[in-house]
């Protein structure tokens, strides 16, 4: 989705400078050549049709951008009638196009991949610049499209576990200790039911930490906000789910779901960048 939207952005860019160029070509104050006003006619539809939708609801571009453009297109579409000002295509389309990039292009550069199919799934594994973790991950990939989405999910959870186990030594397991100390000594607000604290040593150690512990206290140091805390136990959640029998599906949406919460809130992270 993302390089398709970026591929369509660049066509819709070019399609707006070819209709520049073709309407400042005109010799008259107006535009009453049937080829030029279909082109516009055609560039407006583009965007209503193909481009509005994912920048608006997928890539959530800023609304004043979305509303903005959408404004402008529906400009065009009254110009592409016979007979109106050549200066009103111009501003209109010069309005578009003025920083393009800065509106358009980085904003969904800028985002984390996106993953919508089983498929999709392998777009994880060259951004990551561990290559014993690429290859753990590619086990798991190759179970999701093998069918088996449990075995996936189990293996995706471990290896975004040992992440952050070992982003937590780099920062320094004393400064895990204080923080479990400080959240046990809290007697209001979220963390007042807490009561544990750690003195752990070595990473070793911090392997014996329970997924869910680590959870509330990378939350106590600020390296995830409670939006993030709360879907990583929905994460663990499905983690427990493919581990233990029961009824609750895990299909693909969940597997697709669960994947790319993990890349998103671990992998992509810069917190834990390692």
């Amino acid at each position: 989705m993302k390089q398709e939207t970026l591929a369509k952005l660049e066509e819709f860019r070019n399609d707006l400078l070819d209709l520049r160029k073709k309407v400042s070509a005109i010799p008259r104050k107006t535009v009453s050549q049937v080829a030029t006003r279909s082109a516009a006619d055609a560039v407006a539809t583009k965007w209503v049709e193909e481009l509005r939708s994912p920048l608006e609801h997928k890539f959530k571009l800023p609304d004043f951008v979305i509303q903005s453009t959408s404004q402008h297109m529906k400009r065009l579409h009254v110009l592409s009638r016979p007979n109106n000002l050549k200066e009103s295509y111009l501003e209109t389309i010069n309005a578009v196009l003025s920083k393009f990039d800065d509106k358009f292009i980085l904003p969904i550069k800028q985002t984390a991949t996106n993953v919508e199919t089983l498929l999709d799934l392998q777009k994880l594994i060259p951004s990551l610049p561990d290559p014993s973790e690429s290859n753990y991950l590619q086990e798991a990939i190759d179970c999701a499209n093998s069918g088996f989405k449990r075995a996936a999910i189990i293996l995706c959870w471990c290896a975004g576990i040992d992440r952050i186990q070992k982003t937590l030594t780099k920062i320094g397991l004393d400064q895990f200790n204080n923080i479990s100390t400080k959240l046990k000594a809290q007697s209001s607000g979220k963390f007042k039911n807490w009561n544990k604290e750690f003195n752990i040593t070595t990473l070793a150690e911090l392997q014996t930490v329970f997924d869910n512990d680590l959870i509330v206290v990378m939350e106590g140091m600020n390296l995830i906000d409670g939006n993030q805390a709360d879907r990583l136990r929905t994460c663990f959640q499905y983690r427990n789910h493919s581990a233990h029998p029961g009824l609750a599906p895990i299909e693909d949406p969940h597997l697709v779901a669960f994947f790319t919460d993990i890349n998103v809130i671990i992998f992509q992270n810069p917190t834990f960048k390692v």
